[in-house]
């Protein structure tokens, strides 16, 4: 599902995915991508912010609170941290500015389908901690755990690969892109916050170091 108020890009966009392989409904207005979202079934969405009658934030928004789990892209020309995080919070899972190269986006698709092709129940408990992938919630017995964005998408990058080696420079790719300069201590410092909020131990929590090389959740 592809929602953007540029009519051209959206039948660009639809050639070019039909050519991979992926067939594709589009809506230029946010309305009518949200009636989209209510009433089809879909693999995917990308989304713009811009729309010309409401914000993409709310629609991605309303389609997370009516509990929708298909993986959303948003497509947008904000190019500001303040924009993404807000996308993030309201449940995106990727986001990607224009301009943008094809190859970039069919590449992000192909991450996000992966992602969705493990599937992941609605609650999933990890060492006493409780994760809600269609709220967004994280809880311990009936105590949220408030989390920040970036520590959201660590744990549920973790949730979602299980039992697999996962490098910083993996973990730094989906949480700020391929293009991310941040500082190699980073991640480190992330898990690091992440394991205290969920009051888990470095050496015998789920989360494991594999020194040299990465982390690794265990389930």
């Amino acid at each position: 599902m592809l929602v953007d108020d540029d009519k051209a890009l959206c039948q660009t966009l639809k050639r070019a995915l039909g050519e991979l392989g992926h067939v594709v409904e589009y809506a230029c207005d946010g309305i009518s991508g949200e009636y989209f979202a209510r009433n089809g079934e879909f693999d995917l969405m990308i989304l713009d912010i811009g729309l010309s009658d409401k914000n993409g934030i709310e629609v991605c928004r309303m389609v997370r609170a009516e509990g929708a789990a298909l993986p959303i892209l948003m497509l947008t020309a904000k190019d500001t941290l303040e924009s993404k995080v807000k996308s993030l919070d309201a449940g995106a899972d990727d986001y990607l500015c224009k301009p943008f190269a094809y190859s970039e986006l069919f590449a992000r698709i192909r991450a996000l389908q992966r992602r969705a092709s493990r599937v992941m129940a609605p609650v999933v408990e990890i060492g006493g901690i409780f994760f809600n992938n269609l709220s967004h919630e994280v809880k311990n017995g009936n105590n949220e755990i408030k989390l920040t964005s970036a520590e959201f998408q660590m744990l549920e990058y973790f949730i979602t690969m299980p039992n697999v080696l996962i490098t910083r420079s993996m973990m730094e790719e989906h949480l700020w892109g391929a293009e991310s300069i941040s500082a190699s201590n980073s991640i480190d410092s992330l898990i690091k916050k992440l394991r205290q909020k969920l009051g888990w131990d470095a050496r015998t929590g789920p989360i494991k170091t594999l020194r040299g090389a990465g982390y690794r959740l265990d389930r």
